[in-house]
């Protein structure tokens, strides 16, 4: 027998203030949660830091600061009173606190103070309940989560008790529908939404969360219970997060289609709560009832239990049955539906897109890693080439190379010496070399792979990659850094492979979501690599260690090295966690649908709104790879940037790419339509290249490169879409195969032309002509027929 049972009713918290500040640390803890996210850690560790906290938070603080009274937010202060009242009605051997997940006074508090107490005097009991009616994942088991985790050091642990959930609780159902009822018997509403917090639908799908179904109970005992028209009470979700599917449907979307469809009034109530928070004093009292009253109806917010007295009574009969009463008194309390026949009324959820399934979401998260690791080394030397081309036509100007590509260089301009200009001019036929080889490469790894399988292609091309990096460690000549260049871009084709696995393991319907992480994977790569190539410049290694220059160190080895680092990595985890995903039947079915040598590609297809849409890709991605590979020249000419410097351009440009298009793309493309999105998007790329053409301070600088970013990322996958969109199902690999070589073809054309510009003319020149140059394809786009909805 228990001498002292403590009960701890656990709510989930607010922010200390509705200053950003405090509204980021609280989303930041509260959103890092693995059970409130459950997102693969370290993809979402970057997309919270990197896109969500520095930019919902001062949102968030905007709607929190319209449930602020001054000093607190209705869900602290709501719980208190609540636990005051219930207290009052407990019998004498239970003690009642309250204790939050992300507010003072934490679980962990509580915990501190009863270890801190008399031995004779304390608790020996503890029941947890949650103030979440229906169970899930990503909230009741967050609490039990807290407590394991505040007893994982304790030494004196008490018999702990969770409640999981109470949404069939009598006096919970019975007093919401005498809330509801005297609401509506009141304000008359036409029609009525039970309204629930949301969840993502997969955690129903495939991880089976009894959410849905404990929702849905408590729907179905408060519609039955309710004097109001059956028909005209309805199920719905809100407090939707993320580009995620989730429970449907949509409690703001409903509602408005209810007012449209002519109903003048609707009132709502969200039994998900027990007290008013943000989700229900603002997402519904305020934004829900604004939206109503656009649309041209009334809105009437019925409020939550809160700290009302016979709410405080029925919870607290409940808690004092289930410390010192029998089971069957306890069953007594509670309403129980037949749950097989919930489960046959339980409204179906359809998925958009059926789900990955184990082997395709492993082997997608390994062609994630390779792509991401793979393009952070290939990006890695974005930021040091002009520091690169200097430094080889100081210390080895002698080279037979160097002097074959000078010479060339001077026979092509007719202009002698060696000025800024001409370390663009060579750092561009550096640059032309490397996509020239993986123009080619490209479609013969992906024939190769088609042939004998994706495992033993990846696992050569990761293994050429990183023996090219290791041949840069030790450039000390330019002959090597030529030859690791040459390995690195015939290797570097392994794209095609890649993009194939994620098709062997995916359906045409779902295919979407596995190719996202590929797009997701060269945002992520283009951000890290020239951060990580600007910040492992700093270390020369030949300086540190000058007898090592004669082996072949050099001022570019570290980030060479942490290339060929990560390149070895990524062969690990291929060689040791990729399965094949081509088996050996499947194996030659394709083969006339590629072709080894690449220049075929390019002939014309049979689908006029496919070949402008390529002939538009190819002038655009000329036009701005020419930007992009000598803006690295023209900032250290005009600003003197270092190569620090230059990768901070490179991780501005990735993150707003990354930004735009996870952000505004992504939504926006279909309604906006593809079409129209990527002539916007070149659009917006001409005013960036006029900028930076005459930019003659950093500020200037950014606002071109704000520019560019924004429009390349509305540009690029609207036009891989519209390829897809006017290829037939049979074709999408083939069309999509030569869109891509294009790309690399004008990543070959790009960079020699604006070089040849930037060294004959001057910085400015090449950006004013890239500008004149998107008429063209702005053009071209504008002839595409809209056959189908783009």
């Amino acid at each position: 027998m228990f001498k002292k049972t403590k009960v701890v009713i656990g709510q989930l918290g607010s922010p200390e203030s509705t200053q950003t500040k405090d509204v980021r640390k609280y989303l930041k803890e509260f959103l890092g949660d693995p059970r409130v996210v459950d997102l693969p850690r370290v993809f979402w560790w970057l997309i919270l830091n990197l896109f969500v906290l520095p930019f919902r938070p001062k949102k968030s603080a905007q709607a929190y600061s319209r449930i602020w009274d001054g000093q607190s937010f209705p869900l602290i202060e709501n719980t208190k009173k609540f636990a005051h009242k219930v207290e009052q009605h407990l019998d004498k051997n239970i003690e009642l606190n309250y204790a939050f997940l992300l507010s003072e006074p934490r679980v962990s508090t509580l915990f501190k103070h009863w270890e801190q107490e008399d031995e004779v005097e304390r608790a020996d009991r503890l029941i947890v309940l949650p103030q979440f009616p229906q169970y899930s994942e990503s909230t009741s088991a967050s609490v039990v989560d807290t407590v394991a985790k505040t007893f994982s050091k304790a030494v004196n642990i008490p018999d702990f008790e969770f409640v999981s959930s109470y949404h069939r609780l009598k006096s919970f159902i019975d007093l919401s529908v005498a809330k509801i009822q005297k609401s509506i018997d009141e304000n008359h509403p036409e029609e009525l939404i039970i309204s629930f917090h949301g969840i993502p639908l997969r955690r129903v799908l495939q991880k089976k969360d009894q959410y849905y179904l404990h929702c849905y109970e408590t729907y179905h005992l408060i519609r039955e219970k309710l004097n109001f028209p059956k028909d005209k009470v309805h199920f719905t979700f809100q407090s939707r997060f993320g580009s995620e599917q989730w429970l449907g449907p949509a409690t703001d979307e409903y509602a408005v289609e209810l007012i449209e469809n002519g109903a003048k009034s609707i009132a709502t109530y969200s039994p998900s709560f027990v007290v008013d928070c943000l989700e229900t004093t603002d997402e519904l009292g305020h934004e829900l009832t604004e939206e109503i009253e656009e649309a041209g109806g009334k809105h009437y917010f019925i409020e939550c239990l809160n700290d009302d007295d016979d709410w405080a009574k029925g919870y607290a009969e409940f808690i004092n049955t289930y410390v010192n009463g029998k089971r069957t008194e306890l069953k007594e309390l509670f309403y129980l539906p037949d749950r097989n026949e919930m489960n046959k009324q339980l409204p179906e959820q359809k998925q958009k897109s059926p789900p990955l399934d184990d082997k395709a979401k492993k082997n997608i998260k390994l062609v994630f890693l390779t792509l991401f690791l793979d393009l952070i080394g290939f990006s890695i030397i974005f930021p040091l080439f002009p520091a690169l081309a200097k430094h080889y036509l100081t210390v080895d100007s002698d080279n037979f190379f160097l002097q074959l590509i000078f010479s060339s260089i001077n026979a092509l301009t007719d202009v002698g010496g060696t000025t800024i200009s001409g370390i663009v001019l060579f750092g561009g036929a550096l640059g032309a070399l490397y996509s020239l080889l993986q123009f080619i490469a490209a479609p013969i790894w992906g024939s190769i792979s088609d042939r004998v399988g994706r495992r033993p292609v990846l696992l050569l091309s990761i293994f050429g990659l990183f023996l090219s990096y290791v041949l840069w460690i030790f450039a000390g000549s330019f002959t090597v850094l030529i030859l690791a260049r040459i390995i690195g871009g015939i290797m570097g084709g392994n794209l095609s492979v890649a993009t194939a696995v994620v098709a062997d393991v995916t359906q045409e319907n779902n295919r979407s979501k596995g190719m996202a992480f590929v797009g997701i994977a060269f945002a992520f790569g283009f951000i890290f690599g020239p951060a990580l190539g600007g910040i492992c410049s700093l270390l020369d290694l030949s300086a540190v260690y000058p007898s090592s220059i004669k082996y072949g160190i050099n001022p570019f080895s570290t980030p060479a090295l942490l290339a060929a680092a990560l390149s070895l990595i990524n062969l690990i985890f291929i060689a040791s966690r990729f399965e094949e995903t081509l088996p050996q039947d499947k194996r030659k079915v394709v083969t006339n649908k590629r072709v080894i040598n690449p220049f075929k590609l390019l002939k014309p297809l049979p689908y006029e709104n496919v070949n402008l849409t390529n002939y538009s890709y190819f002038i655009y991605i000329t036009a701005f790879s020419g930007m992009e590979f000598t803006l690295t020249f023209l900032a250290l000419e005009r600003l003197s940037y270092s190569s620090m410097d230059n990768a901070y351009m490179f991780i501005f440009i990735g993150l707003l790419i990354a930004f735009t298009q996870g952000g505004y793309v992504r939504r926006k493309a279909h309604d906006v339509g593809e079409k129209k999105m990527a002539i916007q998007g070149m659009i917006s790329v001409i005013p960036g290249l006029l900028i930076i053409a005459f930019a003659n301070s950093s500020a200037l600088l950014y606002l071109g490169l704000f520019f560019l970013a924004v429009g390349s990322a509305m540009t690029i996958p609207t036009l891989t879409s519209l390829v897809s969109l006017y290829t037939p199902a049979q074709e999408q690999g083939h069309s999509l195969g030569i869109f891509r070589s294009l790309g690399s073809l004008g990543r070959v054309f790009g960079p020699a032309i604006a070089s040849i510009i930037y060294w004959k003319w001057g910085s400015h020149i090449p950006y004013v002509l890239g500008a004149i140059s998107l008429i063209i394809p702005i053009v071209v786009l504008s002839r595409i027929k809209l056959s189908k909805e783009a």
